[in-house]
């Protein structure tokens, strides 16, 4: 054996013996630690866990900013104001020092995007991108998933089954996969998706965190119930009134519960309605407001008890009356002469009975008179898309056309704003109903998360279970999310329905649905029809008329912001509503000339 392999095997066989003498001495040691009844000690391994170390309090400067947008999200008066959002995300981004850096942008990232929900301003998103990145580059892994879910709802971030298919997909230089003979019994090709795939997706629970405390407050049967905190303010009363109409508004701090009692006319006193408002205080001493018009004679307020603001209307005759409540900002509305009224505006809208002088009954009961609305303006500039187009901006481009060729048409039209103002929705409505308006057409820019989205869609009033519309209809009632129906509303709209106005109002939508999408098609090229569908806008409610709303174009989407923007493409929507109108008069009853 050459002496290199006596060597080997001489050590092999040591350390042999030094196995067999070690393992009789660590048997004896664990014995031995048994009868003494202790337990051996482990011996020391670099994979031992670490005890989790407490989590670290923020600084004061982040715990107040935390306060600050907490604060902002759930008051419904504070949310509605950019500056309040922008003053709050800038104390999260002052915040963002030491240790804290992360979290606090996390946070602002956060506050950036339910700005961003609220406002559907595409600069908001896209400064909730920076910030999460930022979150994420300073040590908050939550940052990288809260940029990913908001790339994923705008349709820039692929889906797990494209990343896999991607994966798997031949690079260009891999040779040619080996062909393989279909199967003889026939696969059944899947069937495409319907267009309803495009409706809204399940909530993403990363975005759902970004929104919490942000959330509407359910409306119960009596009005909504009170937020934790203190009792509401009753801040301010406006009234909008003509010799058939009035309407009356309560505007509050937060949901109150409120009780309403009729109390009949006696030898002292008027006719009256008294509204109590529970917990709630006066914003200052008892108000006294004499309207004075043929239903109203005053609308007096007092704290009646200390929790309980009185709201009380002396009313005029007999006529009757409508309580509903609006949510963010909260308010209360009550409508005055609405029976009459719309009996008479829905036997406008009714088609004629075969046989009926048509002449005689337009002398009678022309439609003639039709209200534009514009949506948003002043502060609220509505959604702003990609370019920075604003959607203030093109829907009074276009409610001016449409009252250029409405006139030229012989129809009377009044514009709820011919210039840059902020007008409240319900005020809107009521400079409709004050004008004796025959027909109601508000134009708005649709706007969606997904920055795909396109096409046209016509609403009606009515309550929906599609979470697509819901969501629509609160971002142009200005609330941050999907709101529930109070049952005040519900029973008027079953009294709207009970009437026919919404079947007149859901005429009206699938014939202006249908001359936008054909008008544009021809001109602009392919135009998605997205059909009629109803919702509750909030512009639309206690209209004493058929009223539609029009989501004229996608402003998130580029290709449809840059046509919102042309003056011919705002002539088209214009020229189309405008046709649609012209039918729907001639159906119904012949326009005035």
């Amino acid at each position: 054996m050459p002496p290199s392999g006596h060597r080997k095997r001489l050590a092999s066989l040591a350390l042999a013996l030094a196995i067999a003498l070690l393992l009789p001495l660590e048997a004896a040691g664990k014995s031995s630690a048994k009868a003494s009844g202790r337990t051996p000690r482990p011996a020391p391994s670099a994979s031992r866990p670490r005890e989790a170390a407490p989590p670290r309090q923020a600084s004061p400067a982040l715990q107040k900013a935390r306060a600050e947008i907490a604060a902002v999200k759930k008051s419904p008066a504070r949310r509605r104001y950019r500056h309040n959002w922008e003053k709050a995300i800038a104390s999260l981004e002052r915040a963002a020092r030491g240790p804290d850096t992360g979290p606090a942008l996390l946070d602002a990232a956060r506050a950036r995007y339910a700005l961003y929900r609220f406002s559907a301003v595409e600069s908001d998103r896209e400064a909730a991108l920076r910030l999460a990145a930022r979150a994420s580059k300073a040590g908050a892994p939550q940052g990288a998933s809260l940029a990913a879910a908001i790339r994923r709802e705008a349709g820039d971030e692929p889906s797990p089954v494209a990343k896999a298919i991607r994966k798997v997909a031949p690079s260009p230089g891999a040779p040619p996969a080996r062909r393989v003979d279909p199967p003889a019994v026939p696969v059944p090709t899947p069937t495409p998706p319907a267009p309803a795939a495009e409706e809204e997706e399940s909530a993403d629970p990363v975005l759902e965190e970004a929104m919490a405390d942000a959330q509407p407050v359910p409306l119960p049967e009596k009005g909504p119930e009170p937020l934790a905190g203190g009792p509401a303010h009753v801040t301010e009363i406006n009234s909008w009134t003509s010799p058939d109409y009035t309407r009356v508004a309560v505007y509050l701090s937060q949901p109150v519960s409120f009780e309403k009692q009729e109390l009949p006319a006696t030898a002292d006193h008027p006719r009256r309605l008294a509204l109590d408002l529970r917990p709630a205080v006066l914003d200052g001493p008892g108000r006294d407001r004499t309207v004075a018009d043929t239903l109203l004679h005053r609308v007096r307020t007092a704290q009646h008890g200390p929790d309980t603001v009185r709201v009380v209307l002396e009313l005029k005759g007999k006529d009757a009356y409508q309580v509903f409540t609006l949510g963010d900002p909260p308010r209360l509305i009550v409508d005055l002469g609405v029976e009459e009224a719309r009996k008479e505006a829905v036997a406008r809208a009714l088609p004629r009975p075969p046989g009926e002088d048509e002449d005689a009954e337009a002398a009678d009961r022309p439609i003639r008179r039709i209200i534009v609305d514009a949506g948003h303006g002043g502060h609220d500039t509505g959604a702003i898309g990609p370019r920075g187009v604003r959607e203030k901006d093109v829907t009074l481009a276009m409610a001016r056309k449409l009252a250029t060729r409405l006139r030229a048409s012989g129809f009377e039209v009044t514009l709820t704003r011919t210039d840059d103002r902020y007008l409240k929705l319900e005020e809107r409505t009521a400079i409709a109903n004050l004008a004796r308006g025959d027909l109601f057409v508000s134009l708005h820019t649709n706007a969606n998360p997904r920055r795909d989205r396109s096409g046209v869609e016509t609403y009606f009033l009515n309550v929906t279970d599609d979470r697509y519309a819901r969501r629509l209809a609160a971002r142009e009632n200005g609330t941050m999310d999907l709101e529930e129906t109070s049952g005040d509303v519900t029973r008027i709209l079953t009294d709207l329905n009970s009437k026919s106005s919404a079947g007149a109002s859901r005429t009206l939508a699938r014939l202006v649905q249908k001359e936008i999408t054909a008008r544009t098609r021809q001109a602009q090229g392919p135009v998605r029809d997205r059909g009629v569908k109803s919702a509750l806008f909030y512009v639309l409610l206690g209209a004493r008329m058929p009223a539609v709303l029009v989501e004229t174009a996608f402003i998130s989407n580029r290709a449809e912001e840059q046509r919102l923007a042309n003056p011919a493409y705002q002539q088209l929507v214009a020229d189309g509503v405008a046709r649609a109108i012209v039918d729907f008069s001639g159906r119904s009853r012949v326009a005035a000339r």
